[in-house]
């Protein structure tokens, strides 16, 4: 016991010191905003869950149950509890009609409210004629970000709800391969195969700027194949009236030999003066699938997936690694053709996670004016359009206590491109905030579903569900306000 006791001592008092001691902060056992002592080993004992670990369970109809649910929203607020329940929910399907409605239900209970939702008019504008029914009415919406975009993560469940709201106008535009990048959309048919060389926006590779609409350049020998088609048992995307091929005429051009649904429908010939061009294969509406294969030497960069209107087509343009200072790589005339080719009525820019480990006096220094600029080159291509920033999502790391903690920069990032938005005349709606600001990160990697991933860098695809629904209501509500306005009753 004696030596028990000298022992017991000795560590009490090397616990002393280093609470007395500067520069010992990392081996102190306990600091201000820990965990009480022991509770984490109690907690594995006793089976019990940790206050900050909502046990968030499901219900037999995908909505969460009441206690797990109230947890919820205690520790990552009511707005996100209540989107992770939206995400499960059956949305309102498309009605039309000369009358347009959003339900106050429709949008309840956020948190967050898109900033100068003034400069929505032209989008809304479009919407409202969509969301009437109009003949040939399409809204298009271009949306270039990172990973999360690249992988169709936010974006599908915004063109879902969107579509299946206001009506499915389409898959939208596809990059024609993969290669090597961890891309995919959902609710398409998209395969590919054979020598497809790429060259793409984030590594810099084409000297020329021409990376299409998506930001990649894709080069190809005889052989190298692509495929693209409706998917019959999707929720959208079950139908294409037209597939749009956009690619590069160039002295070396060879052959693109096309069929669909199995049968020939052509040879598109490549060869000649440098310049952007597309193709576009007319079908009737209805399930489909477009084959391409080259003949010879192409150069392609995607192909678009649309119906006759009216509806939503949403262009998922997400690029592995992309900050958004590397959209400055494009040649800012070829840029500015291929958005106008498209003719999307809201141009979205969702940027600032891999910005986040950048150095702190740069970002201070350059972030803002940075931004402003890629906002004028995304612009140039079609001036009426409008444009809404995307603020990053909350990005963390672990300190030397092994406690998980925001990247210092994200504030930075955050309020350089509201002010970038303000000045540029552009929307924007603060990600960040709206999942929690700081340490959300932190708190979703913890909850049942999880929501963040353990790099604590992306969302797992439920928080992703939840991310996407934060912002479809923010828009619904912008909407519903631009609808009052426009009636007379604001």
């Amino acid at each position: 016991m004696r030596r028990l006791a000298a022992v017991a001592l000795t560590v009490l008092g090397a616990t002393a010191i280093a609470y007395v001691l500067p520069g010992t902060e990392r081996v102190r056992p306990w600091m201000p905003g820990d965990p009480p002592p022991m509770s984490r080993l109690w907690a594995s004992w006793s089976g019990e869950a940790l206050p900050e670990v909502p046990a968030f369970v499901t219900g037999g109809a995908g909505l969460p149950d009441p206690e797990p649910a109230e947890r919820l929203a205690r520790s990552l607020g009511p707005a996100v509890a209540r989107s992770l329940a939206q995400s499960t929910a059956p949305p309102r399907e498309a009605s039309g009609g000369p009358a347009v409605l959003v339900e106050p239900s429709e949008y309840a209970g956020i948190a967050v409210e898109i900033e100068g939702r003034s400069h929505l008019s032209a989008f809304f504008r479009s919407l409202r004629a969509t969301a009437e029914g109009r003949p040939g009415a399409l809204t298009r919406i271009a949306h270039w970000g990172d990973s999360t975009i690249a992988t169709d993560l936010v974006t599908y469940t915004l063109r879902r709800r969107l579509q299946r709201r206001f009506g499915d106008g389409g898959h939208g535009f596809v990059l024609v391969a993969r290669g090597t990048m961890p891309y995919m959309h959902r609710d398409v048919l998209h395969r590919s195969g054979g020598d497809w060389e790429l060259r793409q926006l984030v590594d810099g590779s084409d000297r020329d700027g021409r990376y299409g609409y998506g930001g990649v350049q894709f080069r190809s020998n005889a052989g190298a194949w692509a495929s693209f088609g409706t998917v019959p048992d999707a929720p959208v995307g079950r139908a294409v009236s037209r597939f749009s091929i956009h690619y590069q005429r160039f002295p070396g051009g060879g052959r693109l030999r096309l069929s669909v649904d199995g049968r020939y429908a052509g040879d598109l010939e490549t060869r000649g003066p440098v310049q952007d061009a597309v193709h576009v294969v007319e079908v009737p509406d209805g399930p489909h699938v477009l084959h391409l294969r080259a003949l010879g030497a192409t150069r392609l960069y995607g192909v678009a997936l649309e119906r006759d209107g009216p509806g939503v087509v949403y262009d998922s343009l997400g690029m592995v690694g992309a900050r958004a200072r590397r959209l400055l790589l494009f040649d800012p005339g070829h840029l500015a053709h291929q958005i106008a080719t498209r003719a999307p009525d809201l141009l979205v820019l969702g940027f600032g996670g891999n910005e986040a480990e950048d150095p702190i006096g740069p970002i201070r220094a350059h972030y803002e004016g940075e931004m402003r600029e890629v906002i004028r080159r995304v612009r140039a291509g079609r001036p009426d359009a409008s444009c809404m920033l995307l603020a990053p999502l909350d990005q963390a790391r672990r300190d030397e206590r092994g406690r998980v903690v925001t990247f210092e920069t994200v504030p930075l990032i955050v309020e350089a491109q509201r002010r970038a938005a303000a000045a540029e005349g552009c929307a924007f709606f603060d990600t960040f905030r709206a999942m929690g600001g700081e340490g959300a990160m932190a708190r979703w990697s913890r909850t049942r579903p999880r929501l963040a991933l353990t790099d604590f860098r992306h969302a797992t695809p439920a928080g992703y569900e939840v991310i996407a629904d934060l912002i479809y209501r923010a828009l619904l509500s912008a909407f519903a306000e631009y609808l009052r306005a426009e009636s007379g009753d604001a």
